[in-house]
């Protein structure tokens, strides 16, 4: 399965990398202030994942992977498409404008 990932500055290598091995994501969308262009110093990296699917529910998925030595604080949400499709249509405005304003950072071919 070929994936491809977009240069991004803003995403250490390492990360991407890490995130990537660890979650094996369909995709990986960049998301926040770092997009918005409004990091100051100290803000984090968010990455919201989409999964194919998980035998671990989400708030189980974040402390399994906590990234400890990278020089940014990382927020990552890994959802899989089950539930980023109810939470769409629930209506649920962080994940609307995760995936509006975000940018995909990792993309995995089908």
């Amino acid at each position: 399965m070929a994936a491809s990932v977009a240069p991004s500055p803003s995403v250490p290598a390492a990360l991407l990398d890490s995130v990537v091995s660890f979650f094996h994501p369909r995709r990986v969308i960049l998301f926040g202030s770092l997009v918005r262009g409004t990091a100051v110093p100290g803000s984090d990296v968010d990455l919201l994942l989409v999964l194919t699917a998980s035998d671990r529910s989400f708030v189980d998925r974040i402390p399994a992977f906590l990234p400890s030595h990278f020089p940014v604080g990382v927020d990552i949400f890994p959802y899989t498409r089950a539930e980023l499709e109810r939470m769409k249509a629930e209506g649920n405005s962080f994940v609307l404008a995760a995936l509006r304003d975000g940018i995909a950072v990792f993309r995995r071919s089908a």
